[in-house]
């Protein structure tokens, strides 16, 4: 039921609009996504999803006159609804839902233009981005603006949108990218208040810290909405990296608020504002809405992704090659030693990427793939966590770090999930050591197929998942140390089906890539 939810709503109000409002004012309720990345089912806990989301906006919308439903973007990739739709699964459920606007986010390039053109093609609403330049793009030219204007209440309200820059090396042919963003949007503003539109809204692709710098430098913006970095802000929620909204100043010394209501379909944030005559913010509230199990799901969009799940059924089952022996994917296995699932995993790394070295974390394989056919589904029952795959270049003596910390918990129970599955690189340990002290004869295999002695102070190509690259399981040196990475866009199960395919029939061993000392 909605009762905990309604609860929720009138705490979170963080301003009273009087009886009667100031004249010429005007209210608008903002609602936003972001980073949703194709979750439209419920977690395995039972929150999240586009049904949950469905019941809250309706509610949303039958409590208050003026709203928008907004997205900042990265709708492609994630799920297998994406795997299998390309983004046709996403517009039907968000024209279901009834959004209002969107911008493009950097994962909405990863299939290049024509993907893109029928995404955008098939939703109800605009896609907004100022800072892109799609005219030399057959497929996408005249279909993506710097801004629309919407009507909500007899007021128009201007929709900018802005992206990262970094979007452009996913290359769509024809497609130019701007880094001035607060160039790009503020030619946008201007624009929009020659139209005499006052009341503006970035939806950013920027990330939350860029959306603080970027509002201090803009005239006549009013709300960022952010996206990108998956920042969680509430005033109620655990885990909020900080406060809804944050506010700041825009270079005019009017209010700006800046909010992002973190990833995978699991929040929906409610912004609350009053204008004055004037289109400058007066009053505002809110919070991130948690979409959790307690929320009676909206039938019909239940319906639908009922209706969008239906045949993916026959695409698991496709037979995508075939394998000689066992792919060991145990526990036992690839938490503590090298094993033959991991060698293809980080394999079809190497090869998709033409990274030096690839490195894959053994708590992230989490079954075995029997001798015979491999279907889609056996690949997911390995890798369901829907990781993408990043490179970035990190020195020697972090790579050697990284090791160390791949072998720190190896005689536990527990936490050995850091252990590393590894591709063009071997080396030894002794486990009798002190944590930090076990790793010797790291070697990196050359173009020619040999090893060389490790470097401390050369600079080497690393391929992995997501969720080391950000610093999981203890991989900081991935995060702090290494230069900017480049996210592919492409989920790490999309990789090793592809590998599969192409080298199948499949016949892997371990080749002594890791070595204990001490037993």
């Amino acid at each position: 039921m909605l009762q905990r939810f309604i609860v929720l709503i009138v705490v979170c109000l963080l301003f009273i609009v009087p009886a009667a409002q100031a004249q010429g004012s005007y209210t608008l309720t903002i609602m936003h996504t972001n980073d949703a990345h194709a979750q439209h089912e419920p977690d395995g806990d039972g929150n999240g999803g586009a049904a949950l989301e469905a019941a809250v906006v309706n509610q949303i919308r039958a409590e208050v006159a003026n709203t928008l439903l907004l997205d900042g973007g990265d709708r492609f990739t994630g799920s297998i609804f994406h795997t299998f739709y390309r983004g046709l699964d996403s517009a039907r459920i968000m024209n279901a839902l009834g959004y209002n606007a969107m911008v493009t986010g950097s994962y909405e390039f990863t299939h290049g233009g024509t993907v893109l053109a029928a995404f955008v093609e098939a939703l109800d609403f605009p896609v907004v981005v100022a800072n892109v330049d799609f005219s030399g793009a057959p497929e996408l030219a005249g279909l993506i603006p710097p801004y629309t204007v919407l009507e909500v209440g007899g007021e128009q309200i201007g929709i900018i949108g802005v992206t990262r820059a970094d979007a452009r090396v996913r290359p769509v042919p024809g497609v130019v990218f701007s880094d001035d963003y607060v160039g790009s949007v503020q030619a946008a503003i201007d624009a929009l208040n020659a139209e005499g539109v006052n009341k503006i809204i970035l939806l950013s692709h920027l990330g939350y810290f860029d959306d603080l710098q970027i509002a201090t430098e803009l005239s006549s913006v009013d709300v960022i909405i952010g996206s990108d970095t998956n920042t969680l802000l509430s005033n109620t929620l655990q885990d909020a990296e900080g406060p809804y909204p944050a506010v700041t100043e825009s270079a005019e010394g009017t209010p700006v608020l800046v909010v992002q209501a973190g990833q995978r379909n699991r929040y929906l944030g409610r912004l609350d504002t009053e204008f004055d005559a004037e289109g400058v913010l007066a009053a505002w509230g809110g919070d991130t809405i948690a979409l959790t199990v307690d929320i009676t799901p909206d039938p019909q969009i239940q319906a639908l992704v009922e209706e969008l799940r239906a045949p993916l059924g026959d695409f698991l089952n496709q037979n995508i090659g075939s394998t000689e022996m066992l792919l060991d994917g145990t526990r036992e296995s690839c938490r503590f030693v090298e094993c033959n699932l991991g060698n293809l995993i980080t394999d079809a790394m190497r090869v998709y990427t033409g990274a030096q070295i690839g490195l894959h974390n053994g708590g992230g394989i989490r079954a075995s793939i029997e001798a015979g056919d491999i279907t889609v589904a056996d690949v997911l029952n390995v890798l369901p966590f829907s990781n993408t795959v990043v490179t970035f270049e990190l020195s020697g003596i972090d790579i050697v770090a990284a090791l160390e910390n791949s072998v720190s918990r190896i005689d536990a129970t527990e936490g050995t999930g850091r252990f590393l599955q590894v591709s063009g690189l071997r080396f030894s340990y002794d486990g009798s050591q002190p944590a930090g002290q076990r790793v010797t004869n790291v070697e990196v295999q050359n173009r020619s197929g040999d090893y060389d002695v490790l470097d401390p102070d050369d600079v080497y190509t690393i391929v992995t998942n997501d969720f080391l690259y950000a610093g999981g399981d203890d991989y900081s040196m991935f995060a702090q140390n290494s230069g900017a990475g480049f996210d592919f866009g492409v989920t790490l199960d999309e990789v090793v089906r592809e590998y599969i395919t192409a080298n199948s029939p499949l016949r892997i061993g371990t080749e002594e890539r890791i070595t204990r000392l001490d037993r």
